[in-house]
């Protein structure tokens, strides 16, 4: 803050926030992809925690307005229509829809025309989410997930992307997030844990060529690993993102030691899992980026099933929002509440691309991928869509066929269910089509391979009801 007196207004801003919505809920945070006991006095915002009012704010052609300020929050929710190339922005999202190219509030990054889709119109006050579906990649109407062998990283990356509808929404001097999965920096050099370097290097490449204002590389790695400055640092992911052309590693800090880069929402039925919190805690910087790009790696999951696009945005939401999941019914074997919790979180987020780092797919023994029970293959793929729910029911449908064929000596919890069940049918998927995250028809999505050995096996696993 500026001065002193900046100070004392701010906190009082902050005790008016509180007392209007509500005290977010103190625990401690549970980990993106790890796993351990709930913390009594933990992080969150608590009394004086970033809260979101309602506000109204448009902006015009290439313009950018914020919403005003409202009594209960600490910015008020951005609620307007966007023309091309404008913005309205808030600390959470409100209603509205976004025009050719423009952003409508934070939770729905991109209501870009043609390729991209509408990106949804978020509808409510304090803070309400909702992410827009994904739109079509092609002239058939159908939502395409390009799938990619090629022994060169960035050759593979950008056929994926292309074949998934490319990165054009992206405009000159726009601002893009890039988000891996750096959950920690256990075993070093063992793929299949964290998003590989040359497969970020290679996003980061990509988004260059597009002439951004700015890019962002960033993750808030796991509550055993808090410090996930160190962990961009150890896993070489901090230099290749430099390396290839971003502007910025963004090592996300707890919202205890940095409450102003986190923001509280209140997407749809966020009241099931978080209505003492008041809400959900997402980072700031996705929600205030012009467009997001999810790079997440493959790899089973003894809680969730798996970790691809869906649960990497573990990784964007605050310690203590991670609290109330990842216990209870997906310990004893019902992985209906955590996907249903994974859902919810993700309809404040709406990447322009999710690119599937499945080189290494770690199939047993994850998310942690360093204990006994690990086993992990060499697909040497690369899976890119816009579509959250069609590119997950396709790199779950690898990890499937992986498992048909690979020797499994201990399995986890999660193994006997991906054996069993179809993609389609899997909690995530099936809560994230309740949702509205995306396309919930088999037969409306297209698997655009190139080079793929595998590629009648892993349709046919996809195609399964």
């Amino acid at each position: 803050m500026g001065n002193n007196d900046d100070a004392i207004s701010r906190r009082k801003f902050l005790e008016q926030a509180s007392a209007a919505v509500g005290a977010a809920a103190v625990g401690g945070a549970c980990s993106s992809d790890e796993m351990g006991p709930p913390q009594p006095n933990g992080e969150g915002p608590g009394a004086g925690g970033p809260n979101a009012a309602a506000g109204t704010g448009g902006a015009g052609s290439g313009g950018s307005e914020r919403g005003a300020t409202g009594a209960s929050g600490r910015e008020a929710a951005g609620s307007g229509d966007a023309g091309s190339g404008g913005r309205s922005t808030g600390a959470a999202a409100g209603s509205g829809s976004g025009g050719s190219g423009g952003r409508r509030g934070a939770a729905g990054q991109t209501g870009g025309a043609g390729a991209s889709g509408s990106g949804g119109a978020g509808n409510g006050s304090a803070g309400t989410a909702t992410a827009g579906t994904s739109g079509t990649s092609n002239t058939s109407g159908k939502v395409r997930v390009g799938i990619v062998s090629r022994p060169n990283v960035d050759e593979a990356v950008a056929r994926a992307i292309e074949l998934a509808g490319g990165l054009d929404d992206i405009k000159a001097g726009q601002t893009v997030f890039i988000k891996p999965n750096a959950v920690s920096d256990r075993a070093i050099g063992m793929d299949g844990i964290r998003t590989t370097p040359a497969v970020l290097a290679a996003v980061v490449k990509l988004v260059k060529a597009r002439n951004p204002g700015r890019i962002i590389v960033g993750d808030r790695s796991a509550r055993q690993f808090p410090d996930t400055e160190r962990i961009f640092n150890s896993s070489g992911l901090g230099e290749a993102a430099m390396m290839a052309g971003a502007d910025e590693v963004y090592a996300a800090k707890s919202p205890v030691d940095a409450p102003d880069e986190w923001m509280l929402l209140q997407p749809p039925m966020y009241q099931t899992t978080w209505q003492a919190a008041g809400g959900l805690l997402a980072m700031r910087k996705i929600l205030e980026a012009d467009h997001l790009i999810n790079v997440p790696t493959c790899k089973n999951h003894r809680y969730a099933l798996f970790s691809l696009s869906m649960k990497a945005f573990m990784g964007a939401i605050g310690d203590s929002t991670r609290d109330p999941i990842h216990f209870g019914d997906s310990i004893a074997g019902n992985f209906n509440a955590i996907g249903r919790d994974l859902a919810i979180i993700n309809q404040m987020f709406k990447p322009l691309m999710n690119v599937i780092d499945a080189t290494t797919a770690l199939v047993n023994g994850g998310p942690q991928g360093d204990g006994r029970d690990a086993v992990r293959t060499k697909p040497g793929l690369i899976f890119a869509s816009r579509d959250r729910i069609a590119v997950d029911a396709a790199a779950v449908s690898l990890i499937q066929l992986e498992l048909d064929s690979a020797m499994v000596p201990t399995p986890d919890a999660a193994n006997p269910v991906l054996k069993r069940d179809p993609a389609w049918k899997l909690p995530q998927i099936v809560n994230g089509i309740e949702r509205g995250l995306g396309n919930g028809d088999p037969a409306m999505v297209e698997l655009a391979f190139d080079g793929v050995m595998r590629s009648a096996e892993i349709e046919a696993k996809f195609r399964r009801s």
